[in-house]
C-alpha cells in the first residue's frame, strides 16, 4: 500500500524533541512512536536519520521524514539533496521538505529539488507551504501531496497562530492531496481539518511535548514556580 493511502482519514503523530530536552535521544523517540502507534495513529513525522531509524525498527507506520537544519534564524526542513537521502535510507516513506517561498524563491529550482528528491528513491514527497501560491508552486514542480505546517512560521503568515484549516480547505478545492499540520492542540481542530477536506492531520506538541503540556497546566496554578531551564 502506498505511505499516501495508509496515512488517509487519519492520525499522523509528529514525535519530535527539543533539543537538550530529556526526550532527545533515538530511544525516547522510538518509544513515542510505538505509543502513537498503540493509541491509533496512522503515521508519524520525525526528523533526523538516528530517529527514522529508531523508529523504524519498532513500527511499519509509513514514517513522513524530515532534518531540520537551523539557517537565517529558523529550522528548514530538509533543505539539500544530501538530508532527504540520509532520511530515505533511514527508511522514511515520505520526504517533506520546505517550499516557502521564503527559502526557496526560485520556482525552477523548486522543481529541479524535486527531480533531486525523486532521484533518490522517494516514493513519495511533500511540501511544506505556508500560503496557496506556495502550494500552487510545490504542487506544480511535481509534490504528491501539501503540508500547511510552515502556516504561521514565515513573514507572511506571522500574524497567524491558529491552525491552517481554512488554508486547506481552499487547496482542496484546487483538488491537491492536502496534510493539516501545526497548532493543532485539540480534537474538535482535527475533524475541522477533516471536514475541510484534509487527506491526514498531523498532531505534535499536543501529545508528544511533556514539557509544553506541563507548562499548559503550570500556568494554571496559583503557586507556579519558575520553569528551570534544560541542561
Amino acid at each position: 500500500m502506498r505511505a499516501l493511502d495508509a496515512i488517509r482519514g487519519g492520525l499522523v503523530v509528529s514525535c519530535q524533541a527539543n533539543p537538550g530536552e530529556p526526550m532527545d535521544h533515538p530511544v525516547h523517540i522510538a518509544a513515542l512512536a510505538r505509543s502513537a502507534e498503540l493509541g491509533g495513529a496512522v503515521g508519524l513525522r520525525i526528523d533526523g536519520g538516528d530517529n527514522i531509524r529508531a523508529a523504524r525498527a519498532v513500527t511499519e507506520l509509513p514514517i513522513i521524514g524530515i532534518k531540520k537544519v537551523t539557517a537565517e534564524g529558523r529550522p528548514k526542513i530538509t533543505p539539500s539533496p544530501g538530508d532527504s537521502a540520509e532520511i530515505v535510507r533511514a527508511g522514511a516513506s515520505i520526504v517533506a521538505f520546505d517550499a516557502s517561498v521564503q527559502y526557496q524563491p526560485e520556482s525552477a529550482r523548486l522543481t529541479d529539488l524535486v527531480q533531486e528528491i525523486r532521484a533518490l528513491g522517494a516514493a513519495t514527497i511533500m511540501a511544506d507551504i505556508s500560503t496557496v501560491a506556495e502550494a500552487e508552486r510545490a504542487w506544480a514542480a511535481g509534490v504528491d501531496v501539501v503540508g500547511t505546517t510552515l502556516w504561521g512560521h514565515t513573514p507572511d503568515t506571522a500574524a497567524h497562530d491558529g491552525p491552517g484549516i481554512d488554508l486547506a480547505a481552499t487547496l482542496c478545492a484546487a483538488g491537491m492531496t492536502v496534510i493539516v499540520e501545526g497548532h493543532i492542540s485539540r480534537p474538535s481542530q482535527v475533524r475541522e481539518a477533516f471536514e475541510a477536506g484534509a487527506w491526514s492531520v498531523v498532531v505534535g506538541t499536543a501529545i508528544t511535548n511533556p514539557v509544553a503540556l506541563t507548562k499548559q497546566f503550570v500556568s494554571a496554578c496559583p503557586a507556579r514556580r519558575p520553569v528551570e531551564g534544560m541542561a
